[in-house]
């Protein structure tokens, strides 16, 4: 489906020095967003959460369907991915956006600010729903009663650390989402061309498949792939699915011309 891309949305971050790329995993299972409480081979059972109830009859594996369900799934809005069976953060619609902090230099570029996939990621990750909270459910999703929370990556809006079940809605002191990068090249002498992209370590295969969307919008995706979908990964960057090797500023470089 094309909706399902919106996942992988964003811009494909690259690396900035000749990279050797290797074939990646293709595949969740075993990636840090491998919630199964399984363990052995190629498990990575982070959170163990993906225990679900088999009608009464015991329960199974789904790594898949803490996020997504086939049946029943939340009705498809701008903050939630397709068959999106997670709960809608508390939050969503309050976050505060870069622009909205005190950086003069890139409040200056007058861009505008609007999240796109990154909502997903934040309905974990703002620390405001656990892990394990179904969409239309009170209950916690996984063969137990515990609350389980992703690390949470926003601040509150005083720059302070999130209650975990209460969350933070500030995305002032992170890297800024919900941003297009064709605005910003344009306005920004001080990023990377697009025409580069090809030439800085990046298979163009890959930049095809991460490059939707008219306005090429930075989104979480844009630096990690929790899918690890694209086949394609810089020697050393498998942590936290990151695309592209943080050794050496290689990840930054790809966009930023320092």
């Amino acid at each position: 489906m094309k909706k399902t891309n919106r996942l992988l949305g964003g811009l494909a971050l690259g690396a900035m020095v000749a990279l050797l790329p290797s074939v990646g995993n293709a595949s969740i299972l075993g990636s840090s967003h491998d919630f199964s409480s399984e363990t052995g081979s190629g498990k990575n059972s982070t959170l163990g959460i993906a225990t679900f109830n088999w009608y009464g009859a015991g329960t199974y594996q789904n790594p898949c369907q803490v996020c997504h369900i086939p049946h029943n799934a939340a009705p498809m809005t701008a903050f939630n991915a397709p068959l999106w069976n997670h709960a809608a953060s508390t939050l969503a619609g309050t976050y505060l956006t870069y622009d909205k902090g005190s950086s003069a230099s890139f409040n200056q570029l007058g861009l505008t600010v609007t999240l796109g996939s990154s909502l997903a990621c934040l309905s974990c990750h703002d620390g405001s729903i656990a892990a394990n909270q179904s969409y239309g459910s009170s209950s916690i999703n996984a063969n137990t009663t515990a609350a389980v929370y992703a690390p949470i990556i926003t601040t509150t809006s005083t720059g302070g650390t999130p209650t975990k079940g209460i969350g933070g809605n500030s995305l002032e002191q992170m890297h800024p989402i919900g941003v297009s990068y064709s605005a910003a090249e344009l306005v920004d002498p001080d990023l990377q061309p697009a025409p580069a992209y090809n030439a800085v370590g990046v298979p163009s295969t890959i930049l095809a498949r991460m490059l939707k969307g008219p306005n090429q919008t930075v989104e979480c995706a844009s630096c990690h792939d929790i899918h690890r979908t694209s086949g394609w990964t810089a020697t050393g960057a498998s942590h936290d699915d990151l695309i592209v090797n943080l050794d050496g500023a290689q990840l930054c470089e790809t966009c930023h011309n320092k």
